[in-house]
């Protein structure tokens, strides 16, 4: 079964600095909250990693059927729960554009992104998690 492994190494105080592949992102707690603001928080990686995915799959899905999308923007709306543990609770996302070579088949293609990214499948469906010393 294939696996997706990223390390993260701290940096700093309050920061880590993770290596993904190619690319690198340090995630912080803003000052105000007691991190140093050297990247953005966990939960805004959460929520644009959702937004990336799905951006993605979307592009996938329209250029798999010769569809041009441009302008295309996406926007994701998480809700902090009020009750501990703090979490998300909903998520809601809204996409547009400005200009579709097919604008009829622009809901599919929502569709289509929705039921193929990874990212949003796993928030939707949940799964088990450990935190363990290594």
């Amino acid at each position: 079964m294939p696996e997706l492994s990223i390390t993260l190494s701290q940096q700093g105080d309050t920061a880590v600095n993770g290596k993904l592949g190619d690319h690198s992102v340090t995630i912080d707690r803003p000052v105000e909250k007691g991190g140093g603001n050297l990247g953005a928080m966990g939960g805004q990686y959460l929520v644009a990693s959702i937004g990336g995915c799905f951006s993605s799959t979307f592009f996938a899905a329209a250029k798999s059927r010769d569809i041009a999308v441009e302008g295309f923007e996406v926007e994701v709306l998480a809700g902090l729960s009020e009750q501990l543990p703090k979490r998300f609770d909903k998520i809601s996302i809204k996409a547009s554009y400005d200009s579709c070579s097919a604008p009829e088949e622009f809901g599919k293609l929502l569709e289509i992104a929705e039921k193929g990214c990874i990212a949003l499948n796993t928030v939707k469906g949940g799964l088990p998690v450990t935190v363990e010393a290594r």
